[in-house]
This record gives structure tokens, sequence and C-alpha cells, in this order.
């Protein structure tokens, strides 16, 4: 039951985010699926992460509250402008990360980070943040979003043709996440996988297995 909440939410983020983050002209039409902060919040409600970051009852309280705050803030961007949508979600991100630190205590904060990561796979490396801890060089952030570019349009494409069957479309969608990781993976240097690997943190399971926590551990196994 666990895995098939986590394979479905991150299914619906990958069909759904890129229109809700949609980015300027020139630019990948959004990640594989919802990065950073808002994946995060997606974790929150998943059992498994809330035993492995040690959820008191209290802080499970204070962020279900906050996720239907999130929750709300999110159904009301859906019938803005493009780019006004783009800009109050991404304002939205990096609200929503603050208020996580005002529940979750440090070493919580850098544990749910490292499982994001993990789920997320390589396609964090769009990030700037994420880029720069990794040492991500100009020349691959080009690459890196060519990669995401074709990336959106498998998407679009899996999406426009299959709307009516979601595990096929799952399927397709985990393929394309396959072909994003090892494409991208091509490109890393030695120093900057060491440096990835640090980053994500040791792997974390679901139970029954995940595509963004089985590839943490086969890229953790892989340095060994």
């Amino acid at each position: 039951m666990v895995q098939r909440w986590v394979t479905v939410g991150v299914l619906m983020a990958a069909l759904l985010v890129p229109a809700m983050a949609q980015p300027p002209a020139g630019r990948p039409g959004g990640r594989f699926g919802m990065g950073g902060p808002m994946l995060m919040v997606g974790l929150l409600r998943n059992p498994q992460v809330q035993q492995e970051l040690k959820l008191t009852d209290q802080q499970r309280q204070q962020l279900e509250q906050l996720g239907e705050k999130w929750r709300e803030t999110m159904r009301g961007l859906r019938d803005l402008p493009p780019e006004e949508r783009r800009q109050k979600f991404q304002a939205m991100q990096g609200e929503v990360e603050k208020q996580l630190a005002t529940v979750l205590n440090e070493q919580q904060m850098k544990r749910l980070r490292q499982i994001a990561l993990q789920v997320e796979g390589y396609t964090a490396l769009e990030r700037p943040d994420i880029a720069k801890q990794i040492g991500v060089t100009e020349e691959q952030q080009r690459k890196i979003r060519d990669i995401l570019r074709q990336a959106a349009e498998k998407r679009r494409a899996v999406f426009q043709q299959g709307q009516g069957d979601r595990q096929a479309a799952f399927q397709k969608m985990q393929e394309i996440r396959r072909w994003v990781d090892s494409e991208i993976e091509k490109l890393l240097t030695a120093e900057q996988k060491k440096k990835w690997q640090e980053l994500v943190g040791p792997p974390f399971k679901f139970e029954g297995g995940f595509g963004g926590a089985r590839l943490g551990n086969r890229q953790q196994r892989s340095r060994i």
C-alpha cells in the first residue's frame, strides 16, 4: 500500500508539475518530477519516511497542518497566467523549506533532503544549488538541460498517448527516468559522482522498492 501511494504520487507529479512550474522560453519544460521542497512535503506523508526521521506526534500534527495550507496554496495557483504561476510557485518552494525547518530539527532536515535527492535522481543537478555542490560545469549544465528538454518531450508524448492507462504511463515514465539518469551519469567525473554520493547519504529503501530509492542504492553500491 505504501509503495502504491508513492508511485502514484510521483507519477502525478511527473505529469502535472511541468504545467504548474512552466519555465521561461528556452529552458527545459520542467524536471522529471516535483523536486526540492515540494517533493519533501510529499515524502513526509509516507509512514516509512516518518519512521526514518523519528517524527514525534507533535511534529506529525504540525506537518499535516502546514501540508493542508500548502495544498490550498497550490490549488490557488492553477488559474493564474503561466509566468505569474511560475514565479509564485518558485517563491513558494523557498518558503516551504523555511517552514519545514521550523518543525524538523537539523538532522531530520538533512536526512529528508537526502531521501528526496535519492528519489529525484540526477535531475536534481538542474537546480543551481545542487549543481554548485557537485561542481557541475557550464558545459555540463548545458548538456543536462538538453537531456531534460528531450525528456520533457518524451513525457508530453506519454501524457498525450496514454492518459487512460495510468500503469502503462507510469512504466514509460520510469523508462524515461532511467534514460535521464543514465545519460546524465555519463557526463559526470569520478569526483563529481563521489560528491553526489556524499550528498544523497545512506540508501533509503521504500517497502517493496521504488524507482528513485533503487537508483540511490544502485549508485551507492557502484561506489563500493
